[in-house]
């Protein structure tokens, strides 16, 4: 845990994050008809008997090229994490469900502060997404992540 901890902190000194803005991210392209803005809560097991809970998170996808990329804004994945951070999670598989869609992936690696975050691939990644509800869950790393937000 105090690894994890020690290293996002140096990483987030090293390196300059991109904010979103009014439910845009500059590293997602630009894509009004299928991104979407979503607004809820992550919570993330610190597989230590204690879960690190951040409300009010806002989470946007596209779909690009047959994959659907996502980012997750402003988010800490622990207490000690000095700032937060946008997630870039690019090339999940997804199944289009009459304009909802079903979402799963394995081995993405993330990109958060301008880099890959090899070190937290995502795992397991299983999820729905509808016109009023994004719900997933994953591995980041060896941490398990449940997310839960409304349109």
């Amino acid at each position: 845990m105090r690894t994890f901890q020690l290293f996002l902190g140096l990483a987030l000194m090293t390196l300059l994050g991109v904010a979103c803005e009014n439910g845009n991210n500059n590293d997602l392209p630009n894509n009004p008809v299928e991104q979407k803005c979503y607004k809820g809560t992550m919570v993330v097991d610190q597989n230590d008997g204690t879960f690190y809970t951040q409300e009010d998170v806002e989470v946007d996808f596209e779909i690009k090229d047959g994959k659907l990329n996502f980012v997750m804004c402003q988010v800490k994945f622990a207490k000690g994490m000095p700032l937060k951070l946008d997630m870039v999670v690019e090339g999940a598989d997804y199944v289009d469900n009459d304009g909802s869609y079903t979402i799963s992936g394995d081995g993405i690696i993330p990109y958060a502060m301008g880099g890959p975050f090899e070190k937290f691939t995502i795992t397991k990644l299983n999820g729905t997404i509808t016109d009023t509800e994004f719900e997933m869950e994953f591995m980041c790393g060896e941490y398990p992540v449940t997310y839960a937000g409304t349109k």
